[in-house]
C-alpha cells in the first residue's frame, strides 16, 4: 500500500473508497442482525477511521492529506463555510423526526462523526491529493466532487427511493465541489469535516418529505452556485504555494 501510495494515488485512494463502501453494507447488514439500526455501522465505521488514520499516522502523511490547522487568514476567504453551515442547519426546518429514539440519535450521531471524518479524508485529502499530482488544482476539485457525488450512489442498496437518490446525488456534487475549493483555499479539511458532521446529522435526525427534500435541494443550489462562483475567484487571485508537503495548490495553476 505504501508503495500504491506513491506511484499509483489514485488507485491507492480508489481501494481506500472500496473498502469504505463494503465496510457501511458490512456494518449495516450488522445494524440489522441486530435490530438496532445503524448500530454496527457505526462501530465499524469508526474503526475503518482510526484504521485509515493510523496508518497515515505511521506514514507522516496527515497534513499532507488537509488534517492540519487551516492556513492563516484563508477562513476569512471562505466567508467562514457560512453558506454551507446554513444549509445543515437549514434542514432543521423540515422539523425532528418523532419517531426517533434517544438511542437512536445517539448512533446516528456516532455514524456520521465517522462519515464526515472518513469521507472528507478520503475524498478531499486521498483523492483530491491523488488527481492533483497530474492534473491541475481545478480539475481535482471537480473530479473528487463528482465522484464524491456518485459515491453516494451506493445508497441504492441501501433503500433509498430513485427520487431520494437524484436529490442526494445532486445535494452531493455541488457540496463536494464546494468543499473542494475550500480545501485548496485552506489547505486543510478539517473545517470540511465538522460540516459534513452537522450536515449529516442534521438530515439524518429530521423529517423526511419529498416535496421538503426538493426545496432543500433548490435552496441548495441557490446557495451554493454563488458560493462556488466566489470560491473560484479567490483561488484565481491565490498564488501558487510551492511547498511539496500541503494539499492544496502544490505547483499546478488553477486553470481547468
Amino acid at each position: 500500500m505504501r508503495k500504491l501510495q506513491d506511484t499509483k494515488p489514485i488507485w491507492h485512494a480508489l481501494i481506500w473508497i472500496f473498502g469504505y463502501i463494503l465496510i457501511v453494507n458490512v456494518g449495516d447488514a450488522v445494524s440489522e442482525a441486530l435490530g438496532i439500526p445503524n448500530s454496527g455501522t457505526a462501530l465499524l465505521v469508526i474503526v475503518y477511521s482510526l484504521v485509515l488514520l493510523g496508518y497515515l499516522r505511521a506514514g507522516r502523511r496527515t497534513e499532507f492529506y488537509g488534517l492540519r490547522r487551516p492556513a492563516t487568514g484563508s477562513l476569512r476567504l471562505t466567508a467562514y463555510y457560512l453558506p454551507l453551515l446554513v444549509l445543515a442547519f437549514f434542514q432543521y426546518s423540515k422539523g425532528l423526526n418523532p419517531e426517533l429514539t434517544a438511542r437512536a440519535i445517539a448512533f446516528i450521531c456516532v455514524l456520521m462523526i465517522g462519515v464526515g471524518f472518513l469521507e472528507e479524508l478520503i475524498f478531499r485529502g486521498l483523492l483530491f491529493q491523488a488527481i492533483l499530482k497530474k492534473k491541475t488544482v481545478l480539475r481535482a476539485i471537480y473530479i473528487a466532487g463528482i465522484t464524491f457525488g456518485l459515491g453516494h450512489l451506493v445508497n441504492l442498496t441501501r433503500g433509498y427511493s430513485p427520487t431520494d437518490q437524484l436529490i442526494q446525488l445532486v445535494a452531493a456534487i455541488a457540496i463536494g465541489i464546494a468543499l473542494g475549493y475550500c480545501v485548496a483555499i485552506t489547505r486543510s479539511i478539517l473545517p470540511g469535516v465538522l460540516f459534513h458532521i452537522l450536515f449529516n446529522i442534521s438530515g439524518n435526525v429530521s423529517n423526511h418529505d419529498p416535496l421538503w427534500d426538493t426545496v432543500l435541494v433548490g435552496a441548495m443550489i441557490v446557495v451554493l452556485v454563488p458560493y462556488i462562483v466566489y470560491l473560484h475567484r479567490v483561488l484565481r487571485r491565490m498564488p501558487v504555494v510551492p511547498t511539496d508537503r500541503t494539499p492544496a495548490v502544490t505547483g499546478a495553476p488553477a486553470t481547468a
